[in-house]
């Protein structure tokens, strides 16, 4: 079975749970014509399967961000625990 319309394999780096919300640092092919292969996501369901969506996506209880850049995907991981923690 290959991966579903708008997902890709997720490679996670690192992960943390804030107020019970989990949190990712990883990478992944983003093959929406972007150079983007960093991502930040948050919620319980937002990896199925190992799999991540290919767009971003943001609200306060689920998101997924993608960036090109690894130093900005990082601090975008470090605010979204900030922000999460209150």
């Amino acid at each position: 079975m290959g991966n579903p319309c708008g997902t890709t394999k997720a490679k996670v780096y690192e992960n943390i749970e804030v107020n019970g919300i989990p949190i990712y640092f990883g990478s992944g092919v983003n093959p929406v014509n972007s150079p983007a292969q960093f991502f930040v996501a948050w919620g319980k369901e937002v990896l199925s399967r190992g799999l991540i969506h290919t767009f971003n996506s943001e609200s306060s209880e689920q998101g997924s961000l993608w960036f090109s850049d690894e130093d900005e995907a990082e601090a975008k991981y470090a605010q979204i625990q900030r922000i999460l923690a209150g």
